[in-house]
């Protein structure tokens, strides 16, 4: 009796190491897997959110979060990613009323409603949103960021929060006392700032894994079907040309498929 107890004890420490070691392989390959996919999106050079801006209409600026800031330098992420070196940077201020003016231009205009405007780039991103008439918010993405619609909802929701709790410094923001609180909003920004591009990440990893997951599942799906069709319109062909060319169909179709982008809710 004692002897069958020890005989499947260790049978189940067998099959608990193996499990370990499987799980082990399946964490090391999604590892793999997502930093190949940060990499390639330049995430580890530019991060998804550098920045935003806040300015009133008349492109005066208010506060400035800025995901990677030095302190010992005036020549912070968003001045860095905008021009090539310490010496040539655009100022901020100019940015904000570069951006006030085409909402200006808008309004002599027939343009409508102008809530927002994304202007791309081959490295960054920039994204506006106009509230109540009155401010405007400048983000500076990586340019293969996409937030969703929930992301750019909670950004704009926590602005517009601010707006409502700091009416007055926001606009008598050159008041002594009025620089005092926008400069703890914004310390606060800037530590937010870093929560949002900790939990794009986050977001970004289980996306893209959870595609892979899919897109494989798919793959080992029509892979039969190519071969089976393959094989029947190339029957004379040799066999290893044939499946060269159902490995290349399927590699096409998973690349075509890594392309959708299903971070639009």
């Amino acid at each position: 009796m004692k002897k069958d107890y020890l005989m499947v004890s260790n049978q189940n420490n067998i099959y608990k190491e193996e499990i370990n070691r499987i799980q082990k392989s399946n964490i090391e390959v999604e590892k793999l897997l997502y930093n190949s996919a940060y990499t390639s999106n330049n995430f580890n050079k530019i991060p998804p959110i550098i920045g935003c801006l806040m300015a009133d209409q008349y492109g005066n600026t208010l506060m400035i979060f800025e995901y990677d800031l030095k302190n010992q330098s005036n020549y912070g992420p968003i001045k860095s990613y905008l021009s090539e070196d310490e010496k040539t940077f655009l100022e901020i201020d100019l940015i904000s009323m570069y951006f006030s003016s085409i909402k200006t231009f808008a309004g002599q205009t027939n343009i409508q409603n102008l809530s927002n405007l994304e202007i791309h780039g081959s490295n960054i991103k920039v994204l506006i949103f106009f509230l109540d008439d009155n401010y405007m918010i400048i983000l500076f993405l990586n340019s293969n960021t996409e937030l969703s619609k929930k992301e750019k909802k909670s950004i704009v929701e926590y602005f517009e929060d601010e707006i409502g709790k700091y009416q007055f410094e926001l606009k008598y923001f050159n008041a002594a006392k009025s620089r005092k609180i926008l400069y703890m909003l914004e310390n606060k920004g800037n530590a937010w700032l870093k929560k949002l591009n900790r939990s794009y990440l986050e977001n970004f990893k289980n996306s893209y894994l959870k595609k892979h997951e899919i897109i494989e599942e798919l793959k080992c799906e029509i892979a039969p079907i190519i071969e089976k069709v393959l094989h029947e319109y190339f029957e004379y062909i040799q066999e290893d040309i044939v499946n060269d060319v159902s490995k290349e169909i399927q590699n096409q179709i998973q690349d075509t498929l890594f392309k959708f982008n299903t971070n639009s809710h």
